[in-house]
């Protein structure tokens, strides 16, 4: 899977995501202290949403109900953004949408292996203060940032996946994090294909000592482990009422995106774990 393509921008899993980081942006400013925003993976920053993309059953779906969802207005406000003319035709990564939100006390700290994509991250990002992205492996360059002098912050770690050891990577980096600094907010996104591989994820992230729940939303039955039948965010430290918001929020989404030509089923989980 490679999130820096059109093709799997606004997917489900993207909304999914992005409404959760909303939500934890908007309680991080509640406080009126800034804090910092890393994001690991930063990537373009905007995508074009071609025909026939995989947005067609995640933002296609849900942005005509957007009405419905007023506790996801600061999600679908960051999408109109790119979109004024009210069409679908753009759709904005965890930069923008974290950017959208932030106040001026407030920073972002973005990372991205790519010179090409670092490129398009700064055109679609603009000039502001307060921001600076990075040419780096965003694992590496996350534990270099931390703690931060705000010591205040939200952490997005959203691997593309690619590589076959990056449940181990993400275990390691969370672990590492966490360590470092134990006060920092975390989210870290995975797919859900077969469920061992999940289940020895959270068991090693268990194991590790790192207190954290992990949110799973699914919109296929897990009876095909070689497709993406759903994805899940591991949240640690999640700030005061996120998940009583993000819970019923999942509840009214995942049935718009359920898939028809696998039932329609889909659920919402939730699995937590102290530390050690």
């Amino acid at each position: 899977m490679n999130y820096d393509h059109s093709y799997h921008a606004g997917n489900l899993a993207d909304v999914f995501k992005h409404l959760a980081l909303t939500l934890a942006v908007q309680a991080m400013g509640r406080k009126d202290k800034g804090f910092v925003y890393i994001d690991t993976h930063a990537g373009a920053g905007a995508y074009a949403l071609d025909p026939g993309g995989e947005h067609e059953g995640g933002i296609g779906r849900v942005w005509p109900k957007r009405r419905e969802l007023p506790s996801a207005a600061a999600y679908f406000d960051a999408v109109a953004g790119l979109n004024p003319a009210g069409a679908l035709r753009h759709y904005p990564g965890s930069p923008l949408l974290a950017k959208a939100l932030l106040r001026p006390q407030d920073r972002l700290v973005l990372f991205e292996t790519q010179p090409l994509v670092l490129q398009r991250l700064g055109q679609n990002l603009g000039a502001g203060k307060g921001v600076q992205a990075f040419q780096k492996d965003g694992h590496q360059g996350l534990l270099a940032q931390i703690p931060p002098p705000e010591k205040r912050g939200l952490i997005l770690i959203d691997p593309p996946f690619e590589a076959r050891d990056e449940f181990e990577r993400l275990t390691r980096t969370l672990a590492g994090a966490w360590k470092k600094w134990p006060q920092g907010v975390y989210l870290a996104w995975y797919p859900i294909k077969a469920r061992g591989i999940i289940a020895a994820f959270h068991r090693k992230l268990r194991e590790s000592g790192v207190p954290a729940t992990a949110v799973e939303l699914l919109n296929r039955p897990e009876d095909k482990p070689e497709r993406l039948n759903g994805s899940g965010l591991i949240v640690v430290n999640p700030p005061w009422q996120f998940l009583d918001q993000l819970l019923p929020l999942l509840a009214q989404l995942a049935p718009l995106c359920a898939d028809p030509k696998t039932g329609s089923r889909w659920s919402v989980r939730l699995e937590g774990w102290p530390g050690s």
